[in-house]
């Protein structure tokens, strides 16, 4: 079918690294993450963000790329009743070529679908379709954001392509508003009936950009920011606005202090702001679009928005040496099994040893073995006391061990990482019920499918992951090592392992 041919186009080129995607964060406010949609209140904001110089490349995390709004998104959530109780960011960025321009690229697009009334390939139709899909079966109300170059996004979306919701309101932030998008979408009124309101970065866009906006936007008020104002700060005021007519008092109430995240900030009811990053893919089964809500710990947002200062420049002589892999530390990691599971780590460290999951792994001690330092990374991670080492945790020497590359320093910036199985069998009752993610434990387990979308940002663990599937799956095909408990690892991944042949009978003398 169409469906599945689309969605077998789409497989393949995420595996080739060449298909991108608009991505979509959330932050809400309440007492649990949400799931779908349908658990949304009646007002939600959603805010475009297509920067012309982004602040991390494409393959960093969402929370490191929006790491200049997101402050702004919780003091505003936390601090007013008028802002909506759920924000959302479409992140346009990984839809822009290495070498591109953001606003050459919407010129274009803006141009073309003011002649044939389409949308643009690049970025405003796959927005659009990512817009569809999150606010599918949704009956609220909408307040649409267009900051900078995503302000004629916003304008585009709202004349040729706002089908996926009820849009009510909307504001330009510092808007680029090009010859291009004027000529476009400012020359008669818009069809769309909504309230925009316009916080311009100088008198002189006031005056060139105004009048043509007004024209085809009369409802809403015009604002020119102060120049230490920020993006940030001008899209908190304009959250604290919403719902109140002066936006201008909130603007000079807002000052120029650097905005601040708090991870553990709670409000006077007992909220907090839950983040969370959704992705929208194709079931295989029901071949109909499904939602995937990921949450993300609120303490490695915090990070990603102000990340660690750098270390102190080495001494000449250190760095000559490190670059030639002097007296590096070596490492060692293991992927413990259970069944169809593996194990992935966290740090509960303040300040945290790195962000989100990852693979066990321990640095190598003198006089240790590899194998001996394998077992003491699971039993860190796992929380195992020493005594029950040999009675929690079995060796697999029919399972060869697999690099996972840390570093791009020569032949020392990698870890071995060694397959271990778990002595115990799961705990009565089904299987998904040892899935729960527990941001208080040291580790989770995971199917080969949620141990991909977490570590989707990890490359390097993701070979690594694939390497020792695959010699989990021989392992099982040759009898070394049982298919229990749900499978083995990585079969959602791999074809099913056929039985072994029969032995040949014998040979007649």
């Amino acid at each position: 079918s169409t469906a599945m041919r689309k969605a077998r186009e789409v497989a393949s080129a995420k595996a080739a690294g060449v298909y991108a995607t608009a991505s979509c964060l959330s932050a809400t406010l309440g007492h649990a993450h949400p799931k779908r949609t349908s658990s949304l209140p009646e007002h939600i904001a959603i805010v475009l963000w297509l920067p012309e110089s982004p602040r991390a490349s494409a393959d960093s995390s969402i929370a490191v790329r929006l790491g200049s709004i997101l402050p702004a998104i919780q003091r505003a959530l936390l601090s007013s009743e008028s802002a909506p109780p759920a924000i959302f960011v479409i992140d346009c960025s990984p839809l822009m070529p290495s070498s591109g321009s953001a606003r050459a690229i919407m010129d274009k697009e803006i141009s073309d679908s003011g002649a044939d009334r389409h949308l643009g390939k690049q970025i405003s139709k796959p927005v659009s379709r990512v817009l569809d899909r999150l606010c599918s079966g949704y009956r609220g109300s909408i307040t649409l954001f267009g900051i900078q170059e995503s302000a004629p996004l916003a304008l585009c979306l709202l004349e040729h392509g706002a089908k996926w919701g009820t849009v009510t309101r909307a504001a330009l932030l510092k808007p680029h508003l090009s010859s291009a998008a004027v000529n476009a979408l400012l020359v008669k009124p818009a069809q769309a009936k909504v309230t925009l309101d316009v916080l311009y970065e100088s008198e002189r866009d006031c005056q060139r950009r105004d009048g043509a906006v007004r024209h085809s936007y009369p409802d809403g008020t015009s604002h020119v920011l102060d120049s230490h104002v920020t993006v940030g700060r001008a899209l908190h005021a304009a959250l604290l606005s919403l719902g109140t007519a002066d936006l201008r008092g909130t603007l000079l109430e807002a000052g120029g202090a650097s905005l601040q995240l708090d991870p553990d900030e709670i409000d006077s009811s007992g909220r907090a702001v839950w983040w969370s990053e959704w992705s929208f893919e194709l079931n295989t089964r029901t071949k109909q679009p499904q939602t995937v809500v990921s949450s993300l710990n609120a303490r490695e947002v915090a990070r990603a928005v102000s990340p660690p200062e750098a270390a102190p420049p080495q001494p000449l002589a250190a760095a000559a040496g490190a670059a030639k892999g002097v007296d590096q530390q070596k490492w060692v990691g293991a992927l413990v099994l259970r069944g169809n599971r593996c194990v992935l780590a966290r740090s509960l460290d303040s300040p945290r040893a790195w962000l989100g999951m990852r693979i066990p792994r321990a640095a190598l001690r003198p006089s240790e073995s590899e194998a001996d330092a394998a077992l003491r990374a699971a039993m860190d991670s796992c929380d195992i006391d020493e005594s029950y080492k040999d009675t929690e945790l079995e060796r697999l020497p029919a399972i060869p061990p697999a690099a996972l590359h840390i570093g791009e320093t020569g032949e020392a910036s990698f870890a071995l990482i060694h397959p271990l199985y778990a002595a115990r069998p799961p705990p009565p009752g089904a299987l998904e019920d040892a899935d729960l993610t527990d941001d208080e434990d040291s580790y989770d387990w995971y199917t080969w499918p949620r141990a991909v979308h977490v570590l989707r940002h990890d490359a390097a663990s993701l070979a690594a992951l694939r390497t020792l599937a695959c010699g989990v799956a021989a392992a099982v095909g040759a009898g070394a090592v049982a298919s229990k408990w749900g499978g083995y690892f990585g079969q959602e991944w791999l074809l099913p392992t056929p039985p072994p042949p029969p032995p040949l009978p014998p040979r007649s003398p």
